[in-house]
């Protein structure tokens, strides 16, 4: 992503109250806070829609330079054995890619061609692969199901959906005829051939314990496509999927992800990736999404493995999301690197130790939180 080169729901919205964080529907259903009712009780949680994601994994998969992400290497991120018993962790994975390090990009701006429709395939033909990425995760969570262990809810998957880049001439053939994306209406007929494409592999697949949610816009920012996210979002919705984007801090458009058809944007703070980066953008984004009614995103990667100051950067991250209610009240996505949550799970160091399990200790009472209010 942008994150690093950046760093220096309306289906889920965020309602802003005080100082903290409201999560609620687009009718202003949901809410985490229990509210005194006329009799001076208190008011259980609205319970929650079936799309709802609590805590969304960021799963850098396709091009060949990623982790295989084969069941041994999605393991940490499904569940967790304490010494209390088992506990199940995130429950979404986006299966993220902008570039297949093969000379191509799926997002403008990372140097690379434009990806045509072969590449655009190969990514979701790479997603699809046996025994990776999403079949992996759903052998393992049939293996645990053998086992007597399943989650109250389906585990849920996006998927990316490429940029369709403007100065692409010849993006490849659709209904006997050349895409020219200079034309905006052949911008959207690829992004829908692509949308249908993923959902036709995924029936094919007979993935029973997964759910697909929807499709991610891979570009962080709407400057290219500003004209035609709209009329994808419709193409989505019209397939009753829903569309999720994760800008980064200051990318043109964040603010008004609701009228370009997103049901759920999530702020980068861009906070973690620079040791001199200042506090104030980390709060200062915090109070951005806070502003324009949108969910959050953790940053990491391995860096904290071995970095006393990354490591406060981690942890910077959780105290403020606590502060902020977001912890108790926000659909959260998880940036960590392309496997550092992976490479943190082996560590024996009491330090890393300590800081995976007080992130896993807040994402595994958010998905009991979140099962409950879902019944």
């Amino acid at each position: 992503m942008l994150k690093q080169i950046l760093s220096s729901f309306v289906a889920i919205g965020m309602l802003a109250t005080g100082s903290t964080f409201t999560s609620c529907q687009k009718s202003m259903q949901a809410t985490t806070a229990t509210a005194p009712t006329e009799m001076g009780k208190p008011k259980p949680p609205e319970k929650l829609p079936p799309y709802y994601i609590s805590d969304l994994a960021l799963i850098y998969q396709g091009g060949t330079h990623r982790l295989p992400w084969t069941s041994t290497h999605l393991k940490p991120y499904v569940f967790r054995t304490p010494t209390t018993g088992f506990e199940w962790l995130f429950d979404g994975f986006l299966f993220i890619e902008f570039k297949d390090n093969l000379g191509y990009e799926y997002a403008e701006g990372y140097g690379q061609q434009p990806a045509g429709k072969a590449q655009w395939l190969w990514l979701l033909q790479r997603n699809f692969e046996d025994g990776k990425a999403i079949k992996a995760l759903n052998g393992m969570l049939d293996s645990l199901s053998a086992q007597g262990k399943t989650p109250e809810r389906k585990r849920k998957v996006v998927l990316t959906l490429p940029e369709p880049i403007r100065s692409t001439a010849n993006w490849g053939e659709l209904n006997g005829r050349q895409l020219n994306f200079a034309v905006a209406a052949d911008r959207v007929a690829a992004c829908q051939w692509f949308i249908d494409t993923a959902m036709t592999m995924w029936n094919a697949a007979n993935l029973q314990h997964l759910e697909l949610m929807g499709f991610y816009w891979v570009a962080e920012h709407n400057t290219g496509a500003a004209e035609i996210l709209p009329t994808v979002s419709a193409k989505i919705h019209e397939r009753n999927k829903r569309f999720y984007w994760i800008p980064y801090y200051g990318a043109d458009g964040a603010g008004n992800w609701q009228n370009m058809g997103f049901d759920i944007a999530y702020q980068q703070p861009n906070y973690f990736f620079d040791l001199n980066s200042p506090y104030s953008i980390l709060t200062g984004a915090i109070s951005f999404a806070k502003q324009h009614n949108m969910a959050l995103e953790m940053e990491f990667d391995n860096r904290l493995i071995t970095d006393a100051g990354y490591q406060k950067k981690y942890t910077d991250y959780i105290n403020e999301f606590e502060k902020a209610g977001a912890w108790r009240n926000l659909p959260v996505a998880y940036y960590e690197g392309g496997g550092g949550w992976y490479e943190m799970s082996l560590q024996t160091d009491p330090t890393v130790t300590g800081l995976f399990k007080r992130l896993a200790d807040i994402i595994s009472t958010r998905q009991k939180d979140t099962d409950v209010r879902s019944r």
